[in-house]
């Protein structure tokens, strides 16, 4: 599965609704073979260390056609006993309201049994290595 950035990513900065202080929110969108396959949003705060919450939808992205999408969730950061940072799935797109563009918003046992959980590890994996925001804040924080 070829994946590529659809251009730069969207980045724009926030208050932490837990903490106060300011993290940004990046917007990636996903191709496929050239064609729209994922949309991504990551909070990168600093709580426990660099943390990246990765939501990913994915879904048909042409006109009308957003009731096919689903929504997983992770969280990328430091875990106890690990020098490096490991990804756990959690519940999809916790922060954001319900809408057409999140879609069906899987819990972590959901997600996990889900036909597309390899699709989202293999974006997950995609964006720490391609999307220069997360990626830094994730490796070199």
């Amino acid at each position: 599965m070829l994946l590529t950035l659809d251009g730069e990513s969207h980045v724009r900065q926030q208050a932490c609704d837990h903490c106060g202080a300011e993290y940004s929110l990046v917007t990636t969108y996903v191709l496929r073979g050239g064609t729209a396959f994922a949309v991504s949003k990551t909070a990168l705060h600093h709580h426990e260390g660099a943390e990246a919450w990765i939501d990913v939808v994915f879904g048909s992205w042409h006109d009308d056609a957003a009731e096919d999408h689903v929504a997983f969730g992770c969280r990328v950061g430091p875990v106890p006993g690990s020098p490096d940072p490991a990804a756990t799935a959690v519940d999809a797109a916790v922060p954001y309201g319900d809408s057409v563009f999140w879609g069906w918003k899987l819990s972590r046992a959901e997600a996990l049994g889900h036909p597309q959980v390899q699709e989202f590890w293999t974006v997950v994996d995609f964006l720490l290595v391609n999307e220069p925001t997360i990626a830094h804040h994730v490796y070199h924080q």
